[in-house]
């Protein structure tokens, strides 16, 4: 009986090895299949931080490099992946004007409110696409940065209004800036159109 139990046991492991060959080669040479999901989840950061410092990051998991060469597909696409690509390409405009050349600003009038308060309206023209326009305002009673978040487009011109403080009108002076990170130190508002 024992000898019947041990044939049995040595018929059904037989079979496996018999078998393990066919379940386990094909699954070796199986093509790997790309979690398109975590690819869409990642393509932020992707986009965020560009393709070199992306591998240095998740070099760890080899399914990055798989999303990667989805990236880098044309023909790729998912819901939401034209508004990234976008807010991206704006800011690769954004740092490119950075080294642009600035708009060129136009006091159009100066009314006077109060006792040493003007309500000044100018206008900025620009040569190069400044996504959002950022202008130094001074006097000598003031000094800030006025921001839009309203695009300045290539060859036209925007106009706006703000408030300043200054004892005569002569001393009302405003610049676009490009690079804000020289103005930490200086408050800042929004501007109106």
């Amino acid at each position: 009986m024992k000898t019947k139990h041990n044939l049995n046991r040595l018929g059904i492991f037989s079979i496996f090895l018999l078998l393990l060959p066919v379940i386990v080669l094909p699954l070796s040479f199986a093509e790997v299949k790309v979690d398109e999901n975590m690819c869409k989840q990642m393509y932020v950061r992707y986009k965020e931080m560009g393709n070199q410092k992306f591998q240095e990051k998740y070099k760890d998991r080899q399914s990055i490099y798989n999303c990667i060469k989805l990236y880098k597909n044309s023909d790729w696409n998912f819901v939401g992946k034209s508004k990234i690509d976008k807010y991206y390409s704006n800011l690769e405009l954004l740092s490119h004007n950075k080294l642009g050349k600035k708009a060129d600003v136009k006091i159009l009038y100066s009314i006077p409110t109060d006792s040493e308060k003007f309500l000044v309206k100018f206008k900025a023209c620009a040569d190069s696409t400044i996504l959002k326009p950022s202008f130094l305002i001074q006097s000598k009673s003031e000094q800030y940065i006025g921001v839009t978040n309203k695009i300045l487009k290539k060859d036209t011109c925007n106009d706006y209004r703000t408030y300043v403080n200054a004892k005569y009108q002569s001393d009302i002076k405003i610049d676009n800036i490009l690079d804000l990170s020289k103005y930490k130190h200086i408050k800042s508002g929004n501007l109106k159109i």
